[in-house]
């Protein structure tokens, strides 16, 4: 199985990023698929590449529409998973995976950051996989290896946090698009 993870903040929001190394992601979702994905013979397929785009908002609007309750949701964090993938040239499923929080930015540490990771994958595999329980992701989350999360060096260098800027503009408008209104 063949995997990328891209993380993408807004323009206005660069500079409240989570400044941790890209790897962070990565470790997370092999952890996951190897203790996890694999077992349920879930995304294993070597026909596709699996494009996985984890997706910051900060500050949760208070009129917000978001009517999806994910089981890791709270009063400061909403998690907004995609439905399935969306297929490109028959080789590629990419999924956008979403936080909106009240309590990130660039000084969220590389522990809290790779928790906060796990749980957009989980919400994300919760949301589209039924035969997967939040119990085992829960008892996997408390195995994640934090020295080697720690191994990292914080804050990243900013090449090594490897962000995709993106419009808001086209951000909102792929949004509605993909939630309604």
């Amino acid at each position: 199985m063949t995997f990328v993870i891209h993380r993408i903040v807004g323009q206005d929001e660069l500079l409240k990023r989570p400044r941790v190394s890209h790897k962070i992601s990565e470790y997370v979702f092999d952890f996951i698929d190897k203790n996890i994905l694999s077992t349920n013979n879930i995304m294993q397929s070597n026909k596709f590449i699996y494009d996985l785009t984890l997706s910051f908002d900060f500050g949760i609007p208070k009129n917000h529409k978001i009517i999806y309750k994910s089981p890791y949701s709270t009063d400061k964090r909403l998690y907004v998973p995609m439905r399935g993938f969306r297929v490109f040239e028959k080789v590629t499923k990419n999924a956008h995976l979403t936080v909106v929080a009240d309590d990130i930015n660039q000084d969220i540490n590389p522990s809290d950051y790779s928790i906060l990771v796990y749980r957009m994958f989980a919400d994300y595999l919760l949301f589209n996989y039924k035969k997967l329980k939040k119990e085992t992701f829960d008892n996997f989350e408390k195995q994640l290896d934090f020295s080697y999360i720690l191994s990292f060096p914080f804050p990243a260098d900013y090449d090594d946090q490897h962000y995709i800027e993106w419009h808001k503009d086209i951000a909102r408008q792929k949004y509605l698009r993909h939630f309604g209104q």
